[in-house]
């Protein structure tokens, strides 16, 4: 079965206002499709249908196949991303995690600080 662009765990507009409901379906709907659609091309191409996206990573970086490995990459990290951003007012942390970011900076918020100070340090 070919891969599949896996659908937004909240709605187009549900970012708003850090990212727009087109900026969500252009990156999401043309851009991730775009690996999506290149990759089943790929595998189709060389014989690798039916792999779990993992092992076409790691066939195409072991083989060498740099364009594979690059649009079946993206397709994870693509959405990895999607699942890392959430609407505003989310869940907050729970369990281990909760307990972690306690330790390591005393509140989810001062965590949300320290981020935001090293991303706007970093290109």
């Amino acid at each position: 079965m070919p891969f599949r662009l896996p659908e937004l765990p909240y709605a187009r507009d549900a970012l708003a206002p850090f990212m727009s409901a087109e900026t969500l379906e252009f990156h999401h709907g043309k851009h991730h499709k775009a690996y999506v659609d290149k990759t089943n091309q790929l595998i189709a191409e060389k014989g690798l249908e039916g792999r779990r996206l993992s092992e076409v990573i790691r066939h195409a970086a072991g083989a060498g196949e740099r364009t594979l490995f690059n649009q079946s990459a993206q397709i994870w990290n693509h959405s990895f991303y999607w699942q890392c951003l959430a609407p505003a007012g989310g869940a907050a942390p729970s369990g281990r995690l909760a307990a972690m970011i306690a330790d390591a900076f005393g509140t989810a918020d001062a965590l949300i600080d320290r981020l935001k100070q090293e991303a706007v340090g970093h290109f």
